[in-house]
C-alpha cells in the first residue's frame, strides 16, 4: 500500500497521522518507502502543474490523507479577494485538485481518501470568515467527491474541534486575544471546554483518520466529527 500525506512537516495532524501509521505495523515494522510526505516545496497544492508532476512521478497511491490547511484572522471590512484566494486555494481547491489529478492519471486505481475538515464549518466566528466558509465548502467537496468518484474511491471527511498541540492552535492562541481585543481568559471562555473536559489530542484525530482510510467502504461521503461532544 502506498500512502500519501499532504500537509505534514507542520507539527500538526498530518505528522500525527504518519506516527500513528507507523505504529500500526509494529512489530513487523512499517515499510517507510511506501509513505510519501512531501514538503510544500515538493508538492504545492496551489499549483495544478505541481500536483500533476508529483502524481506522475510517485503515483498511483492507495491511500491519500489531505491535512493541508491555513487560517486567517481578518475583519470583513478589511478582507480582500487575495485573502480569500489564499485560504480557499489550500483549504478547498487543493483537496479537489489532488483527487481530480489522481483520477485523471490513474482512472482504474482504487483510492481511500481522507480529508481533514473542521467543526469550524458549523461555528461562525468573528474575524474568521475565510477559514470557516472554506471548511464548510470543503465538507460539501467531500460529499461531492464521494458521490462522483465512487465506487473506486472511498472519500471521508474527518472534522476535529480545537486540537491541542498543533502549530495552528498555538498561533491562534497568540493572535486571537490581540485581534479581538480580549484577555487570555476571555479567549478561553469563548472557546469553551468540550464535555470531555479537555481539547482533542492530535493522536485522537490521527486514529480517526486511520479509521477513515481502513474502515468499511460504506463510510463513503461521511463526515466524522471528533470534538469531544462540544
Amino acid at each position: 500500500m502506498k500512502t500519501l500525506v499532504i500537509g505534514a512537516h507542520t507539527f500538526g495532524i498530518g505528522d500525527a497521522f504518519i506516527e500513528h501509521w507507523g505504529q500500526q505495523f509494529f512489530p513487523e515494522g512499517a515499510n517507510w518507502d511506501n509513505m510519501y510526505q512531501p514538503t510544500r516545496e515538493q508538492l504545492d497544492v496551489r499549483d495544478n502543474q505541481a500536483i500533476m508532476l508529483y502524481m506522475m512521478n510517485h503515483g498511483p497511491f492507495d491511500e491519500i490523507v489531505y491535512s493541508a490547511g491555513v487560517s486567517q484572522l481578518k475583519w470583513m471590512q478589511d478582507i480582500t479577494w487575495r485573502d480569500l484566494d489564499r485560504v480557499y486555494d489550500v483549504n478547498v481547491a487543493g483537496a479537489i485538485l489532488v483527487a481530480a489529478t489522481h483520477r485523471n492519471l490513474y482512472p482504474e486505481h482504487p483510492v481511500r481518501y481522507a480529508v481533514v475538515v473542521s467543526d469550524a464549518a458549523h461555528t461562525p466566528m468573528r474575524g474568521s470568515i475565510a477559514y470557516t466558509t472554506s471548511k464548510a465548502a470543503l465538507e460539501m467537496a467531500v460529499r461531492n467527491m464521494a458521490r462522483e468518484l465512487a465506487p473506486l474511491w472511498t472519500v471521508v471527511g474527518v472534522s476535529p474541534g480545537v486540537v491541542e498541540g498543533t502549530q495552528m492552535t498555538r498561533d491562534l492562541a497568540k493572535e486571537i486575544p490581540d485581534f479581538r481585543g480580549w484577555t487570555e481568559d476571555q479567549a478561553r471562555e469563548y472557546e469553551g471546554v468540550p464535555p470531555i473536559g479537555r481539547r482533542v489530542q492530535k493522536s485522537e484525530v490521527a486514529e480517526t483518520l486511520w479509521f477513515a482510510i481502513t474502515g468499511p467502504p460504506a463510510l463513503n461521503g461521511s463526515i466524522i466529527t471528533i470534538n469531544g461532544g462540544k
